[in-house]
This record gives C-alpha cells, structure tokens and sequence, in this order.
C-alpha cells in the first residue's frame, strides 16, 4: 500500500486484511528507524551534546527535507491544516516523552525504565477500545502480553522499578501511548506528512528555546551523524504514524516491541555489547508473539 505522504485523507478508510498486514510492515519499519535513532542519539550525547541541541539541531535538519520535498512535488498546500489545536496537542505530549524519560534514567537503571515504558503497548491497545471502538480479542491481547513478557525477560528489571521516581516513566509511557493514538484520531482529516512535520518541526522549535543555554559547536564529523539521526528519525516517525493511520492499534501495537531486537543488533555492531542468553530468549520471544500476530491476521479478517 503506497503511503499517502501529502495526498489525500483517511476518512472512512476501511481496514482490511491487507491493510492490516501493510500496517505490521510499517511498524516493524518505524521501530528500525528508532533503534537507530537511539544508537545515533546515544554517540552524539555521550559526545557531550544536550539533550535539547540533539532535539533542535535534527528537528531543523528534518524541516528542510521535508520542505525539499513539498518543493520538488510543488505541494504547498500540505502544509495547510485545519487542527491547528490537535496538532499543538500532539506536540505537548511528544516533547513531554523524552523530558520524563531522562528524569527517570537519572534515578533508575536503563533496563528499568525501559521496561516501564514499553508499557505504552498496554496504554495504547487499551485506550484504543473506549477512544476509537475498536474490537480488541483475546488474541491480539495475547500477543502484547507475551511480547511484552520477553521484552522483561530480557531487560530483567531490578528492584529499583519500584521506586518513587518510576513515576517518570509511568508518565513517558503516557506521553509515547499518546503519540500513536493521537495519529489514530487526526487521520480522519491529516496526512501522514503533515502528522508527521508538524509533530517534529514542533519539538525542533521548543528545542531551540533552550540553545542559547546549551549551544556547543559541532565539528564536520558530527554533522554528519546529525544528517543521519535526522534521516532514521523520518523514518521512525513515518512508519510508526503511518502504521496506526491504516491498521487497528491492537494488530500493529505489538511490534512496537521490535525496537528492542533493533537496539541489540546496532549496540553489538557499534559497541560491541554482546547480547546474553536473556537477551536472545526475551526477543526470540517477542519475534514469536509477532509472528502469532501475522499468522492471525493472514487467516481471518477479524481477530
């Protein structure tokens, strides 16, 4: 399925098997640009960059692609929009996201924290029942549940997951469920662009705020990684908000967890952290509960 990157809208799209099966593909797509998007941002801020000029500096560089790209099409008018509201909504929440999480990497182990916010699966396939009424059987259940049980046998949080300033991640769940369901609710009347520019030209504008405060030089190297980041960052955001536009919330929901096996790969490639034997269980795990997934999905046109 083409994706509709600044033609056309989603209202009364009719979700069917192959949308379903499109939508998986989208996600699990999103989730690689992610995992590198995390490999990216973790060389550049252990380079000593903020957190803010990293936001900043890729948001600018995704704007003037994506312009090229409304340019070279002459599409101008997808920048126009009627949810000027619903969008400055989404934006809050994006940008509350990441603040919350590196609140808690403060106090809590990484694999904590993740855990905790891999969570957003439960948050989204949830809300996805009342806000949008969509069926969610026991099948689609089953396979966020195991997902995320090998998302946990493989991080193997510690006791620390109980303290006080989990409820950062808590909140940085929130903050990525709203994301998704927020894609899911302006489809009726916004494209997979302009959810997608107006989400990160936003958090690229509430990150400048902060540059004169943070602002380090970047030499010639670093621009390049910058370009990169920005690059898997598009992807990310492209695949993941066109996977929740085409495809009910609990059928793709469960790949989100794909992002893990992606971090892996790129952290023993780049780093040379070799992954132990929780490491494989959890995501041969969380490959399994995929694969349910897509086996359901390619035999029935309900789960």
């Amino acid at each position: 399925m083409p994706i509709k990157f600044g033609q056309g809208k989603y209202l009364g799209l009719t979700e069917t098997k192959q949308s379903r099966l499109h939508g998986i593909f989208f996600m699990v797509l999103g989730m690689a640009g992610m995992s590198a998007v995390d490999a990216t941002a973790k060389w550049l801020v252990t380079s000593d960059y903020s957190v803010f000029q990293v936001i900043a500096v890729r948001g600018w560089i995704i704007v003037v692609i994506m312009l090229i790209w409304i340019a070279v099409r002459n599409r101008w008018r997808d920048l126009k929009t009627s949810r000027v509201k619903g969008h400055g909504f989404r934006l809050a929440i994006a940008f509350a996201g990441p603040v919350f999480m590196f609140l808690a990497l403060k106090e809590m182990p990484l694999a904590d924290v993740t855990v905790i916010i891999f969570g957003s699966a439960f948050l989204t396939t949830s809300l996805s029942v009342p806000l949008f009424k969509e069926p969610v059987g026991a099948h689609r259940w089953a396979a966020v549940a195991i997902g995320f049980i090998g998302v946990i046998v493989a991080l193997r949080p510690g006791p620390e997951i109980f303290q006080p300033a989990a409820l950062y991640a808590v909140l940085a769940s929130f903050s990525f469920a709203g994301i998704n369901l927020t894609a899911r609710w302006l489809r009726d009347t916004e494209t997979t662009f302009q959810m997608v520019f107006f989400l990160l030209a936003g958090t690229a504008l509430l990150g400048s705020l902060f540059l004169p405060f943070v602002w380090r030089p970047i030499p010639p190297g670093d621009i390049a990684i910058f370009i990169a980041m920005a690059v898997f960052t598009l992807i990310g955001y492209i695949g993941m908000t066109h996977a929740f536009v085409i495809a009910p919330v609990a059928v793709v929901a469960p790949f989100e967890y794909t992002v893990l096996i992606g971090a892996v790969s790129l952290g023993y490639f780049i780093w040379g952290d070799i992954p132990d034997i929780f490491v494989w269980t959890g995501a041969a795990v969380i490959v399994d509960s995929g694969l349910y997934v897509i086996h359901r999905e390619t035999r029935r046109e309900t789960g």
